[in-house]
């Protein structure tokens, strides 16, 4: 069974030591790259601007306060598929959803 990873151009997605991992499992894993500044294809951008939009109704005092709201914020949307599910049906992300 092979598990194909559609990942963007973050510098430690091409990091030697992932080089080498994903070449010493070539028959189990595939990394396919985004174009680069394709936000529009990565659902991953959708669901950071899920949790922007409410950061931005959040009052934090201190980084360290913001961090918890953001990791807080990340937990949640996990348990919560009905939001997270659509992101990738966006048209630009269906690709995502096969």
């Amino acid at each position: 069974m092979e598990v194909d990873f559609i990942v963007d151009g973050h510098p430690v997605h091409k990091a030697r030591v992932v080089s080498r991992f994903v070449a010493a499992n070539a028959d189990a894993i595939e990394l396919f790259f985004l174009p680069p500044y394709a936000p529009e294809l990565n659902p991953d951008q959708f669901a950071w601007a899920h949790v922007k939009s409410r950061i931005a109704q959040a009052t934090t005092q201190t980084k360290e306060a913001m961090k918890t709201t953001v990791q807080r914020m990340l937990r949640s949307l996990q348990k919560m598929p009905r939001i997270v599910a659509p992101l990738f049906h966006a048209p630009s992300c269906a690709y995502a959803s096969v």
